[in-house]
């Protein structure tokens, strides 16, 4: 089964009910234009509230970017010698030229993303360029490039509409029209100018991943770095919305002053006990300036990913103390089956005297593509049925046929204020072929995603295929896509299960 289908049937298998800013939604509405031009593959939308300072992270939106062969090692080059830099350009890193902000506040911005431990460095980022289109202003400032990522932040004040209103009719979107890569915003805030003013200001990190070999073919061109600025706008009321170009930045950027990343590849086995998984595999490590990306290789046939919240997150920790936190905000590559990148902020670039790494992993969640447990029922009976999977008894107290598509089974609940049963997907084998139809049809799939969204809200469930319950009844139903039948084969995967792992694993860095 291609990779496509399968993205398709964990949508199917996922389409779990999780609110989302209308902004969103308005935005969504131009993006199949954007992708037909290439513009980017996906941009996600950040919420800001308007009091100052606010930070709001976006929820990881996964986007596939491209399909790489496993991000190559690239360029390898070591920090030999300082750079320069002019007494006008070192004080245009302590602000944003045109706006007034607090230092401090851009200070706390910059050690969040990296950005102040290489400034500490001596490695200034592109010089920023200010835009005044109309009654708005727009800083590119904290511009760094690297051989795997273009990062860079957007500082915008508009007499023309509200910075501070997330859900308005109004976005600016920036992405680089001369540089390959797919990305997004990663985090956002509004600050207010210290002029005494009170004039907000929009402040917004973006990362865009880049194509293997996209930085070095841009830089060997000598070419200004083009950004486009779009201005989004969107009208509920009629059900409108338009996408226009605004403006066009260049960024001037001198090739000899970028330092090019530092890429290990230690092959390293990272093993832990579980009845279906026994290791990772830790095949890249890619240093940059003001990030550092590992690139793990998993089991064929299943998908896994980390929590992001602070305390459950995977971190990285040098051999002198300093801790490097996860950050999946922003773009994810997907790479080829198995194979996931977890990027971590700031950076052991500067610091030729650590001598290793500890990757620490506390947990995991863990999905199967296909199932591995089966159960032949009638919905007229006998129940119970019990079934054994993976280690867990699972009672099968009753089944029927709702409204027109779905079979629903009651299964008994593990004790009584039990909600949700983790780590089981159910489905039966008895299906169309709906991978076939959406292939020949693009359309079918819009309708099908659209009809599961409305049925979700009449049975009131958060998604299909998942056996839950928040309505106080004494068992937990699972609702099942499929046709009328007098007997059924139910299919049960292992699906957002979670692995307990606890544990360090060292990661020496050779020079």
């Amino acid at each position: 089964m291609k990779r496509d289908d399968k993205l398709k049937l964990q949508v199917e298998r996922s389409m779990e009910h999780i609110p989302v800013p209308d902004s969103l939604f308005r935005f969504a509405e131009e993006l199949p234009d954007r992708f037909a031009k290439g513009e980017l593959e996906l941009d996600s939308v950040s919420v800001a509230s308007a009091s100052a300072p606010v930070e709001r992270r976006n929820r990881r939106l996964r986007p596939m970017i491209y399909k790489s062969a496993a991000a190559a090692a690239i360029l390898l080059s070591f920090f030999t010698a300082g750079i320069k830099i002019s007494p006008t350009f070192a004080e245009l890193a302590k602000g944003v030229p045109g706006i007034d902000i607090a230092v401090e506040w851009l200070n706390r911005a910059r050690e969040h993303d990296g950005v102040q431990t290489a400034i500490d460095n001596g490695y200034m980022p592109i010089e920023p360029v200010t835009k005044q289109v109309g009654g708005t202003t727009i800083t590119i400032g904290d511009m760094y490039l690297t051989d795997e990522e273009l990062l860079f932040k957007t500082f915008i004040k508009s007499d023309d509409f509200d910075v501070a209103d997330a859900g308005g009719n109004a976005r600016l979107f920036v992405y680089p029209e001369n540089l390959f890569g797919g990305g997004s915003t990663t985090a956002s805030s509004v600050i207010t100018t210290t002029d005494g003013s009170g004039e907000l200001v929009l402040q917004e990190t973006y990362k865009y991943q880049l194509k293997d070999g996209a930085a070095r073919a841009f830089l060997k061109k000598g070419e200004e770095l083009l950004l486009s600025v779009n201005k989004h706008t969107a009208d509920i009321a009629v059900k409108r919305s338009e996408t226009i170009h605004i403006a066009q930045i260049g960024v001037p950027i001198e090739p000899g002053k970028l330092l090019h990343d530092r890429v290990l590849e230690p092959n390293l086995t990272l093993p832990f006990a579980d009845g279906d998984w026994s290791s990772l595999t830790l095949e890249k490590l890619t240093i940059q300036p003001t990030t550092m990306n590992l690139v793990l290789n998993g089991q064929k046939g299943w998908s896994y990913d980390f929590p992001r919240e602070d305390g459950a997150a995977p971190y990285l920790k040098d051999d002198k103390g300093k801790v490097y936190r996860f950050d999946p905000s922003g773009p994810g590559l997907i790479l080829e089956e198995g194979k996931l990148q977890l990027p971590f902020s700031s950076s052991v670039y500067f610091d030729r005297d650590v001598k290793s790494l500890t990757l620490h992993i506390g947990e995991m969640t863990v999905s199967e593509w296909e199932p591995s447990g089966t159960l032949e029922l009638k919905p007229d009976g006998p129940f119970p049925q019990k079934v054994s999977f993976k280690g867990r008894e699972l009672v099968i107290e009753g089944a029927e046929y709702v409204q027109e598509g779905y079979l629903r089974l009651k299964i008994k609940k593990q004790f009584p204020d039990q909600r949700y049963l983790d780590g089981v997907f159910f489905d039966i084998a008895e299906k169309e072929d709906l991978n076939e139809k959406f292939e020949k049809d693009p359309g079918a799939y819009d309708a099908y995603v659209l009809k599961h969204r409305k049925d979700r809200e009449t049975f009131n469930v958060s998604g299909f295929g998942i056996a839950e319950d928040y309505h106080m009844r004494p068992y937990l139903s699972v609702f099942i896509p499929g046709p009328k039948l007098d007997r059924y084969t139910v299919t049960l995967a292992r699906a957002g299960d979670k692995i307990d792992i606890d544990r360090d694993y060292t990661i020496p860095l050779k020079r």
